[in-house]
């Protein structure tokens, strides 16, 4: 079986190697990369070149787009694989972290959506192991789970369609609330699958954030005064966060619940 993941990237020196090679080293042999590149102008070519120029498994395109999102599905239209997985230029996936996904998706061919715990760096520090909520009425006001630990079937995506392009930090949740709604079923993995940075786009624009997923829980039915309720409580929640990791503090936020949730394993 096929497993496609899928990078994205815009100027991504600093970090995109590393990245690469956390997949490249995945111990599964049906691996399709497909790197979608926005038009970089520093080194972030000649790494792809490099790498591309000795294993096949990477495919690459380079040219302008309209955002991540339009990105993200730029690589959605040419993954070849029945899952797929996608990572960002700044962060890695986890030994073995491929494989553990394919060989759940073969035990329950009949979930879609496969996801796991992800560790935060700030830099190249470990910080915490996030683990993911279970998918619920909350999906409603929250992120659930750690998109780059996230695996989706392209049928899943054959039904509720894509990312939305009309978004620029709030695409990966405005695609989980949709899976959800949906009816599709989420089979969490009890192991690290992957490790994200802080400073992506989501880190640095919390009120654009905020208004993106009060935007998206609207338009999809959640009232509004209860929307509005979870857009003050989603800007407050990040204040502090953000608060705690300026004051170095990171042990409140691991000893925190949220950080230690449960997820259940359907199949």
């Amino acid at each position: 079986m096929i497993v496609s993941v899928i990078t994205v990237t815009l100027n991504s020196e600093r970090h995109l190697e590393e990245a690469m090679g956390s997949v490249l080293s995945q111990d599964w042999l049906e691996l399709d990369y497909v790197i979608v590149d926005g038009g970089s102008t520093d080194g972030t070519l000649g790494i792809i070149r490099r790498l591309a120029s000795t294993d096949p498994r990477i495919r690459w395109i380079s040219e302008p787009d309209n955002g991540i999102s339009d990105a993200f599905n730029k690589g959605i239209t040419r993954a070849r694989g029945e899952l797929i997985g996608i990572l960002n230029s700044d962060d890695t996936y986890a030994p073995g972290a491929v494989r553990a996904v394919a060989e759940a998706f073969a035990a329950h061919p009949a979930c879609d959506v496969f996801h796991g715990d992800m560790v935060r760096f700030e830099g190249d520090r470990e910080l915490f192991v996030l683990k993911p909520s279970e998918p619920g009425p909350a999906t409603w006001h929250e992120m659930s789970l750690n998109h780059p630990a996230t695996f989706v079937t392209r049928r899943a995506y054959d039904a509720v369609g894509s990312f939305d392009v009309g978004l620029r930090v709030a695409m990966d949740y405005d695609l989980v609330l949709r899976l959800y709604r949906h009816g599709c079923r989420f089979h969490y993995l009890p192991r690290v699958l992957a490790g994200m940075r802080y400073g992506g786009a989501s880190d640095e624009r919390l009120l654009a954030v905020a208004r993106e997923v009060y935007a998206v829980t609207v338009r999809l039915g959640y009232p509004r005064w209860q929307a509005g309720f979870w857009f003050g409580v989603r800007i407050a929640k990040g204040v502090v966060k953000r608060l705690l990791r300026r004051l170095g503090l990171h042990d409140v936020m691991r000893l925190h619940p949220r950080f230690h949730a449960k997820g259940k394993t359907e199949g």
